[in-house]
């Protein structure tokens, strides 16, 4: 729309408003990447869950450190090993997972809030 805007009526905007349909990371990295458009658009969050589970808010970022740490104060990670051939850090996706350590989510009262229905908890974070 906004292609067909410009070629017939040679109007580009620099700022664009939205409905939250449009909220994706990828739809407003395009409009600012792509078109330098300013958007005013509400952000879709697909990381709120409504199961009663904890969500990705109840996670803590620490950038220093680059992890996440849960309520019970444990330490979420990209990565747990090293590997010999280093694999890629961000997923086709756009989405870096950040793992728990199984022995920290085994031991926890606080797993059947967290994750009660895998062995760890595993937060993603958008890099879009």
């Amino acid at each position: 729309m906004l292609g067909r805007t410009a070629e017939r009526f040679d109007i580009t905007p620099t700022r664009l408003v939205a409905d939250a349909g449009y909220g994706s990371a990828e739809m407003v990295g395009r409009l600012v990447d792509k078109r330098g458009i300013e958007p005013h658009v509400k952000l879709i969050n697909k990381y709120e869950r409504k199961d009663g589970t904890f969500s990705r808010s109840d996670f803590a970022y620490d950038d220093v450190r680059d992890a996440y740490v849960c309520s019970a104060g444990k330490d979420l990670h990209k990565r747990r090993r090293v590997y010999s051939k280093p694999l890629p850090t961000v997923a086709e996706d756009g989405l870096i997972s950040y793992h728990a350590s199984k022995f920290d989510c085994d031991g926890c009262v606080l797993k059947p809030k967290c994750c009660p229905r895998t062995p760890v908890r595993k937060v993603p974070r958008s890099v879009l």
